[in-house]
């Protein structure tokens, strides 16, 4: 009981920390009552809606309360590709900081792409994409890891207790190159979930086109996906691993 209430209260406290003005109040209730609400707030200066009693917060917390992608060296570019964009906010730092590139935001979850959609639309270079990056273009099922909703993973399982009963289409980075005619990208962002893996392994034909390449690494859900970075990054200049994360620089 007292650990309970411990934990709670260090719940409460962040909420004061993180979001400016009186939107703690509000996080305290819904914490209270147990209920999910989509509720505005402002994080870093920055407005944005999150979904209460859910791991957006967090989110909100990494890019733009912590600005976890703040350290990336990378002079005006172009093209991002955001892979893993979850509700925009790693999206939208981009677009803030990086106002000339065009950010393909990438996210396969329904409803967390209803949110990256509610979050980006006032930003006109981020471009929202319902698909999952992968090694080749596809379909596959989104699978439920009860990581909250920031953990959602691609597979083909069928499994009820695993899956959420969406079907999404899968695409490369080649087939995005493509469609949205570009042949560089400035920083390829990802963060999917065991999914780099698969990506990394089919990399060849697009690797050469990539500049600069920051990727979450999830061992602990697919094994291989280290090995999978590393050498496909075996003709980058730079590497520096940062926790889970690892930037890879080629000049």
């Amino acid at each position: 009981m007292i650990k309970r209430v411990g934990r709670r209260l260090k719940r409460f406290i962040r909420f004061f920390k993180i979001i400016e003005g009186f939107r703690p109040f509000l996080f305290i209730l819904d914490d209270l009552s147990g209920r999910e609400r989509v509720r505005p707030v402002r994080v870093g200066g920055t407005n944005i809606y999150v979904r209460t009693n859910t791991s957006d917060l967090n989110a909100a917390k990494d890019g733009l309360f912590d600005k976890e992608y703040e350290n990336i060296r990378c002079s005006d570019p172009r093209v991002i590709i955001d892979a893993g964009a979850y509700i925009g906010t790693s999206a939208i730092f981009f677009a803030k900081k990086y106002p000339n590139a065009r950010i393909l935001a990438l996210e396969p979850e329904e409803s967390n792409f209803n949110m990256l959609l509610k979050n980006t639309e006032t930003y006109e270079n981020i471009i929202p994409i319902k698909s999952a990056l992968w090694g080749v273009v596809g379909k596959k099922i989104i699978q439920y890891r009860y990581t909250g909703h920031w953990g959602y993973g691609i597979s083909d399982t069928h499994n009820r207790t695993e899956t959420t009963g969406q079907e999404i289409d899968c695409v490369t980075v080649g087939s995005l190159m493509k469609e949205y005619s570009f042949d560089k990208i400035d920083l390829l962002k990802m963060n999917i979930e065991g999914g780099e893996k698969d990506v990394l392994e089919n990399s060849s034909d697009w690797i050469d086109s990539v500049n600069i390449m920051m990727v979450e690494l999830h061992d602990r859900i697919c094994m291989g996906c280290s090995r999978a970075f590393y050498l496909s990054t075996k003709d980058f200049k730079t590497i520096e691993p940062d926790g889970h994360k690892v930037t890879a620089y080629k000049n």
